[in-house]
């Protein structure tokens, strides 16, 4: 390797190859829904679950009322800690199934 070039980790090249390809939006994606507990802890992931993301909309289905209504209260806190997690807006709106 010549001097001064930095190696890709394997992420690097996958994501590289993803953009070129046109897929990189729906790994952005994937990774909200795969990280949805760590972002947003064990207590609110116990009763919701992040099931899709579409064109900046979070679809997430709650498993009761009283659930739904604290994350409709906690909505714009929950999307702006998505983006924070990800340093870029991935979530524009919360829409509670």
């Amino acid at each position: 390797m010549a001097k001064g070039h930095k190696m890709e980790t394997i992420g690097q090249i996958i994501k590289r190859v993803l953009a070129r390809q046109g897929m990189e939006k729906g790994l952005k994606e994937g990774e909200v829904l795969a990280r949805w507990e760590d972002i947003v802890g064990e207590k609110v992931a116990k009763h919701s679950e992040a099931v899709a993301l579409e064109s900046g909309i979070l679809f997430i289905k709650v498993n009761d009322s009283t659930w739904r209504n604290e994350l409709s209260l906690m909505s714009e806190v929950l999307k702006d800690k998505i983006n924070d997690e990800f340093d870029e807006i991935r979530v524009d709106r919360i829409h509670l199934i």
